[in-house]
């Protein structure tokens, strides 16, 4: 099973085959270009959904903020393991 993901100039691939699970990333462009040059790879590690989750919320936030908009919830973000803030 192969699934691609674009997000902005990026394309995430997640594959399984035999019981294993890798991730790749290539410029999206690759698609139209034929450029198929892997940036970043790796397996698919425990855990991993819920760090990309976490990952999420600190990019919404960051959109809302560069449009103005705060929202009460988004405080609890800092609270988060293993995300910071400066």
């Amino acid at each position: 099973m192969n699934r691609e993901v674009t997000v902005g100039h990026m394309l995430f691939t997640v594959s399984v085959s035999d019981g294993e699970a890798t991730w790749s990333v290539r410029p999206s462009e690759a698609v139209e270009n034929k450029y198929n040059k892997v940036l970043f790879s790796g397996a698919v590690t425990e855990d991993m959904g819920d760090e990309l989750l976490k990952l999420s919320w600190v990019i919404r936030l960051a959109e809302d903020e560069a449009r103005g908009k705060t929202d009460k919830r988004y405080e609890k973000i800092s609270k988060i393991p293993d995300t910071k803030t400066n």
